[in-house]
């Protein structure tokens, strides 16, 4: 998946556009960045210019973050981006689900999970039944970096090698050993990645179901779920956007 989005060339969003964002961005920043609230009111005696110069880059790339998904979620709603920001203003619910989407946004490097969140943001805007279910997406998708999008790669490919003593000869889902064979240098976060993805409701151990002859039970063996296949494929398909 790629990383860091192009800065928004000049022109690319309507001088109305970026009026009726400047509002809603500023309002979003300042409730959920600590970074950009220090750099606006640290006093210069106490900070070094290369730190200031630091803490404004970091600002300016959660803004331009922040107007990206703005701009998917105008392109998935069909509406121009001032509709947009105002639809949103006038409903508590999708101002929610603004404020997670552009949160979410501001914080990851991934290109794709800057426009899937803006999609979400989107199609809740779109059709006001559906805001529940987009900000569910885009807590699961909050919770997923370059990582998780690995693992969830691997799960997302058929597996279907029983282990020893299954009463079953084939069934579906990664173990351990297989899952540290295709990616080797998770050895030590392994468990907190998939308890990451557990939480979200990304992953289930399927092995919990299955039939299993030895003593010691049967082993964790990992699946998507429905909601994380929908996860993936809302990345995936983001990410085949030319960013």
């Amino acid at each position: 998946m790629s990383r860091e989005p192009r800065e928004a060339k000049p022109g690319s969003l309507t001088e109305a556009g970026v009026k009726a964002t400047t509002g809603v961005l500023v309002a979003t920043i300042a409730a959920f960045s600590p970074v950009a609230g220090l750099a606006a009111g640290v006093a210069k005696e106490y900070a070094d210019a290369p730190i200031l110069r630091l803490m404004e880059s970091v600002r300016r790339r959660r803004e331009e973050r922040a107007v990206q998904a703005l701009e998917a979620g105008s392109e998935e709603a069909q509406q121009p981006l001032d509709r947009l920001v105002h639809t949103i203003e006038t409903s508590p619910e999708l101002l929610a689900l603004m404020s997670e989407t552009v949160q979410a946004a501001m914080e990851t490097p991934l290109a794709g999970k800057i426009i899937a969140l803006g999609r979400c943001l989107g199609r809740g805007v779109r059709d006001e039944t559906r805001v529940d279910a987009e900000r569910l997406r885009v807590r699961g998708l909050a919770g997923i970096e370059e990582p998780e999008v690995k693992l969830l790669e691997v799960f997302a490919r058929e597996n279907y090698v029983a282990p020893e003593g299954a009463f079953e000869q084939r069934w579906p889902g990664w173990r351990r050993p297989e899952i540290l064979t295709e990616l080797p240098g998770f050895v030590d976060v392994l468990d907190a990645s998939i308890a990451r993805l557990i939480r979200e409701g990304i992953v289930k151990d399927d092995g919990i179901v299955r039939v299993f002859d030895a003593d010691e039970g049967a082993p964790e063996t990992w699946i998507l779920t429905d909601f994380g296949r929908d996860c993936l494929s809302l990345l995936r398909a983001a990410s085949t956007r030319g960013l």
